[in-house]
C-alpha cells in the first residue's frame, strides 16, 4: 500500500495543474469562438454555392477513420488513470471561473 500512495498524489497533483491551466487557456481561447464559427461559415458557404470545391465524403471518411483508431484508447486511458482524470476535471472547473 506504501508503494501506491507516492503514483496516486503524483497523478492527482500533475492533474490538478494541468486541469487549471487548460482551463484558463479555454476561457481566453472562447472569447474566439466568433471569428472561429464566422469563418467556418464563410467555408460552409462557399462550398454550397459551388464557389469552393469540397469532397465531404473523404472528409467525413477521415474523421470517422481517426474516431475508430482513437475512441478504444480513450477508454482504456480513462479507466486507467481515474485519479488523474478526477483531479483534471476539477482543476479544469477552477481554473475556467477563476478569474
Amino acid at each position: 500500500m506504501q508503494d501506491l500512495i507516492a503514483p496516486i498524489m503524483f497523478m492527482l497533483i500533475i492533474g490538478g495543474i494541468t486541469g487549471y491551466f487548460t482551463g484558463n487557456l479555454v476561457k481566453r481561447v472562447s472569447g474566439m469562438a466568433l471569428i472561429v464559427g464566422v469563418f467556418a461559415f464563410i467555408i460552409l458557404a462557399l462550398a454550397y454555392t459551388g464557389i469552393l470545391d469540397l469532397n465531404f465524403d473523404a472528409i467525413t471518411a477521415n474523421i470517422l477513420n481517426v474516431l475508430g483508431i482513437i475512441a478504444p484508447l480513450g477508454i482504456v486511458a480513462l479507466a486507467s488513470n481515474i485519479p488523474f482524470v478526477a483531479s483534471f476535471v476539477a482543476g479544469l472547473f477552477i481554473g475556467y471561473r477563476r478569474y
